[in-house]
């Protein structure tokens, strides 16, 4: 944990601070500057403010010099480079106006050849569907410090859109057809390249970038306004300005925002740099570790293209609301579909910044189902307040999912109170036919009368009822429990229905 703090303050330093050449005090001092048909670049207000107090012009279009590589299903590994104005390249190539297209932008200190996850997503959408595939290479923009990359990302994003309206005169292609997801950096030009075009199709935001966005004017970040729909998923939300460092933005910027669990911390992202080395190599595995939650993101969107379970999230006022179960289940206009698929459920026209929520696994498969528990406890004559961990097994008539602990920690029982919760499982479990429970005792140390010294105590909570919700259903599954006793280390079976 120690090593990961000090990697992300390196970059915080990045970004707080950055001593400019000799050579570009220039673009310092001027207010403006001008890139040809891409138009004129300020560095005054919005892009200069609170939230960006050190505001660089971007470099020019040849020293960013994107490149754009096409993917086709004709062509899936040997890509043709595209360049707006080279009509007789993009009339010779595999492009066809009739495909969907999807743009890949990667972010800061990444590029077309350490930002392998492109090629992998590349592979999926071409599993997935007949697309142009375009990968964006704009590293020598990125590789950069990052307020020279911040402001580098204008000029990347406004050479997207000439491409695509080049693309547009040439073949006939349509924006309404044109899908462009970037991660970190790689968002905020998307969103720059959107807000230059009428009616472009779709951004998604990978968990974009927060220093230098976070609460700026929507002329400088991602918004809903930048395209016909913009989904946003959120994985490294927490203040990059606290003791957790997190990249990304927190706040909601597109039609639909989706937080897996919760948006800050991803599961498996606590493993130490020599677990993730291990499971991925040297370079791809210190990245993951200084950055995981950061990437998961775009690891969610690649799990989400072709898989077979549906990502379903959960509006929600917030991760506590979802976890308490306040959200579940989901019917009508509740549910969302996370990644690939997301503009499969959109909110109602003029309605912006959705929040979803929903808990994923540590290693891919990413997806979870999510089932809704609630255990009422009975008052009995013997019952009284015990102290543990709480787990369930749901069964249904398509298989079982896996043992799920129920509460976050160690927390205290009471009798006759009800208790909701939220489980996961990796497979649908069909109509459920049983909940199997166990509890786990834990003492307080300063309460003997809590202690089961030599097992001499049993301590036992009293069930009278379980109720499941299915993922989508309003009406829940009723177990009966006439009071039956959970005894410590001991799994009881629920199957008679209410």
């Amino acid at each position: 944990m120690l090593l990961r703090g000090l990697c992300l303050l390196a970059v915080a330093l990045l970004t707080s601070s950055h001593v400019v050449p000799e050579h570009e005090h220039q673009h310092v001092k001027r207010s403006s500057v001008c890139y040809g048909e891409l138009g004129c670049f300020s560095n005054d207000a919005p892009f200069f403010s609170l939230q960006r107090p050190i505001s660089l012009l971007p470099q020019s279009p040849d020293t960013i010099n994107p490149k754009f590589t096409l993917y086709t299903r004709q062509s899936p590994t040997q890509g043709r480079q595209l360049k707006a104005g080279d009509k007789v390249g993009l009339l010779a190539s595999t492009f066809s106006a009739s495909r969907p297209s999807k743009f890949i932008v990667h972010g800061w200190l990444d590029n077309g050849i350490l930002g392998t996850w492109m090629v992998d997503m590349k592979n999926e959408f071409l599993k997935h569907g007949d697309y142009n595939v375009i990968t964006v290479d704009w590293g020598q923009g990125s590789l950069s410090l990052y307020g020279q990359g911040t402001a580098n990302t204008r000029v990347a994003g406004a050479m997207i859109a000439q491409l695509i309206t080049f693309m547009q005169n040439v073949t006939g292609a349509r924006p309404e057809d044109m899908h462009i997801l970037g991660h970190s950096l790689g968002s905020h030009v998307a969103g720059y390249a959107g807000e230059r075009l009428k009616h472009l199709g779709r951004i998604t935001g990978l968990d974009p970038a927060e220093p230098y966005f976070q609460n700026t004017d929507k002329r400088v970040r991602l918004d809903e306004t930048d395209a016909l729909f913009v989904d946003v998923i959120h994985s490294d939300a927490a203040s990059f300005y606290s003791t957790n460092l997190g990249l990304g933005m927190s706040q909601a910027c597109g039609h639909v925002d989706y937080y897996p669990n919760g948006g800050e911390k991803q599961p498996g992202c606590e493993k130490g740099p020599v677990t993730h080395i291990v499971e991925n190599g040297l370079y791809l595995g210190f990245r993951e570790f200084v950055a995981c939650n950061h990437m998961r993101a775009y690891h969610l969107f690649h799990d989400s293209i072709n898989s077979q379970c549906p990502f379903q999230a959960y509006r929600c006022a917030s991760q506590d609301d979802f976890k308490a179960g306040r959200c579940l289940p989901c019917s009508g206009q509740g549910c969302g579909i996370m990644g690939m698929h997301a503009d499969e459920v959109k909110p109602p026209r003029g309605t912006v910044g959705v929040k979803y929520f929903f808990n994923t696994g540590d290693l891919p498969p990413y997806c979870r189902y999510h089932y809704k528990v609630t255990v009422t406890l009975a008052k009995t004559s013997t019952s009284q307040q015990e102290r543990g961990k709480l787990y369930a097994k749901i069964t249904g008539t398509s298989g079982q999912s896996e043992e799920v602990q129920l509460t976050p920690d160690n927390v205290y029982f009471n009798p006759g109170e009800i208790y909701t919760y939220v489980a996961t499982s990796k497979h649908r479990v069909g109509d459920i036919t049983n909940v199997a429970v166990r509890f786990d005792h834990d003492s307080e140390l300063l309460n003997v009368f809590s202690w089961n010294v030599l097992g001499l105590r049993h301590p036992t909570l009293f069930v009278d009822r379980i109720q499941v919700f299915k993922p989508d259903e309003a009406t829940p599954v009723v177990f009966c429990g006439h009071n039956t006793g959970v005894e410590t280390d001991v799994t009881s079976l629920f199957a008679s229905k209410c």
